[in-house]
């Protein structure tokens, strides 16, 4: 006898018995999966996590959607045990396959590679947005709907000079949905937080008692180095800090900031705390839940503080800040060089030997982490740090 299985409820996976060890027919907990759909966003972390406002509209265009979200294994940490993503695929050649088999509703394809813009177009679905592959090998909208957002990786003057809308704003647009504000969204563990404090409290640092600012020091090192932040300058601003306010200040980054926060440590002394840089992302995620201030270049470090809703100060040169999100909290400091922002990602193609990065002056922005820092702490003054320690 061949028993009838539910291929499209939820808690039906065709491996293992489900929680209710039903095998299907009759069964009083089916539960539909909806439309079913595919984002197509693979590399680049701090892409991903401004881009889960999409998971928003998409639950507000279809009712209970089953979204499947694509991304490389590095990133698939930032969207394991989020509630509005019901499975995620790591990008590997066993992927390929596997998608292919299926077919979806639609897929959202945002990512600005050839590679991921094709597999988008070759996976089975009844309506794409986004990104696809002309048949020369160039990228192009995949459809008229996609023009307006395709567009902007194509064209320096949209992007740069005409564009006012966040990267949140676009991907509502590109799928019709009005945009009502909504947020970057991450959802560290309780494991993740108790880790997050249990790390504060070695250094004697309290959430809540202390102020905590966060100098993220890495901008993208390996990728966009014109983003960085120079390092000196984070050691004028934590001295400057710490004769103005009796804020802890704590070196974050990860692990391509570990040569610079020991040394910027072994420089600054007492000032500064190394918070390490061998924390997973979301222990990472949660420790900076726990600041008040989060202080960095446009970077992983940047959107992850937005996501947690810790107050932010983010320094612009290379790239339009017009795009990143903040949600009034914080404050943009972006550069006045008037060739910015130009995407230029190393430094030997920059005539001006990136001044846009470098010309932002600690003084100016340790003025306004000072501002933040207020404002994070409900308008209550920060004392002073002599008269602290």
């Amino acid at each position: 006898m061949t028993a009838s299985y539910r291929y499209d409820c939820r808690l039906f996976n065709g491996y293992k018995p489900c929680a209710y060890d039903s095998e299907c027919e009759d069964c009083g907990h089916f539960e539909p999966r909806g439309p079913r759909v595919l984002v197509v966003r693979v590399t680049q972390l701090g892409n991903i996590v401004k881009s889960t406002p999409v998971l928003e509209a998409l639950h507000r265009k279809f009712e209970r959607p089953w979204i499947t979200w694509l991304c490389s294994p590095v990133a698939a940490p930032l969207l394991q045990g989020h509630p509005l993503v019901d499975e995620v695929v790591e990008y590997t050649w066993e992927a390929v396959p596997l998608l292919m088999a299926r077919h979806f509703d639609l897929i959202l394809s945002l990512e600005a590679n050839r590679a991921e813009a094709a597999l988008a177009q070759l996976i089975p679905a009844d309506d794409r947005l986004g990104f696809g592959v002309h048949e020369s090998g160039c990228l192009m909208p995949i459809d008229e709907r996609s023009e307006g957002y395709v567009s902007l990786s194509l064209s320096n003057r949209l992007r740069f000079k005409e564009n006012q809308k966040t990267l949140a704003e676009l991907c509502f647009d590109l799928l019709g949905v009005p945009y009502a504000g909504e947020e970057y969204s991450l959802y560290p563990t309780e494991d993740d937080v108790a880790y997050a404090r249990g790390l504060l409290a070695s250094f004697g640092i309290e959430p809540g008692r202390d102020r905590i600012i966060a100098l993220g020091t890495g901008g993208d090192t390996s990728r966009f180095p014109t983003k960085d932040w120079p390092p000196q300058h984070f050691g004028e601003l934590a001295r400057m800090l710490s004769t103005r306010c009796d804020a802890k200040l704590l070196l974050v980054g990860g692990p391509l900031e570990r040569e610079v926060n020991e040394a910027l440590a072994r420089e600054l002394g007492g000032i500064v705390v190394n918070a390490g840089c061998g924390h997973s992302m979301m222990q990472f995620a949660a420790l900076l839940s726990l600041c008040d201030v989060s202080v960095s270049a446009d970077s992983f470090v940047f959107h992850v503080a937005v996501a947690m809703k810790t107050h932010v100060v983010g320094l612009f040169g290379p790239t339009p800040p017009q795009e990143m999100a903040i949600f009034g909290r914080g404050r943009k400091i972006v550069t006045e060089m008037p060739c910015a922002p130009c995407y230029l990602r190393r430094p030997e193609q920059c005539p001006h030997g990136v001044a846009c990065m470098s010309g932002l002056a600690p003084e100016m922005v340790a003025e306004a982490v000072l501002e933040v820092l207020e404002q994070a702490w409900g308008g209550e003054e920060c004392g002073s740090g002599e008269s602290a320690r």
